[in-house]
């Protein structure tokens, strides 16, 4: 199995701002997550990270947060 690292940038909708889906994510697949940057109001929030994983996990991670 290979590890992969991405950098990824999420966008928020109002209505998932607090909920915990990073941290639903990261358990799930079992990936690690490193922070770079974000930005959190009470409408919207932006993250841009690193994921690390084993690619298939990494893949599947992604797909989760972007459906």
């Amino acid at each position: 199995m290979s590890s992969i690292k991405k950098l990824v940038e999420l966008d928020y909708p109002n209505h998932l701002v607090t909920s915990p889906v990073l941290s639903k994510v990261i358990k799930k697949y079992d990936i690690e997550v490193s922070i770079r940057r974000a930005s959190i109001t009470k409408g919207f929030g932006y993250v841009q990270m690193e994921v690390l994983g084993e690619e298939s996990e990494v893949t599947k991670a992604l797909a989760e947060l972007s459906g």
